[in-house]
């Protein structure tokens, strides 16, 4: 049974989120259910509740949301040294297994 773990972001960091817990056999059934923005810990508000999103090029989540609601299913990048470059988010495989509808 997947576990859900609170995890510190200190650096600023591209991810893929979902809205409610994740990693459960039945996520991703629903359309744009994963989104890819940029956890950076300088746009959490005074109380820690919030954050800002959309500030960074490549998110798909603009606008203040709760950080309690959402749930990081995997980091593709982290900023380095200057926050001011975007980090080069690596992704592919050689192959990918999708199911297929057999007629």
């Amino acid at each position: 049974m997947p576990e859900m773990v609170p995890t510190e972001i200190t650096k600023k960091s591209v991810v893929i989120v979902r809205f409610g817990p994740g990693g459960f056999p039945t996520d991703g059934f629903k359309p744009a259910e994963y989104f890819q923005v940029t956890i950076d810990p300088s746009f959490v508000s005074k109380s820690g509740q919030f954050i800002r999103l959309g500030q960074n090029q490549g998110d798909e989540i603009v606008g203040w949301q709760r950080v309690e609601a959402l749930t990081v299913v995997e980091v593709l990048a982290e900023y380095g040294a200057s926050d001011e470059e975007p980090p080069t988010v690596k992704t592919g495989h050689d192959k990918v297994t999708m199911n297929f509808l057999e007629l």
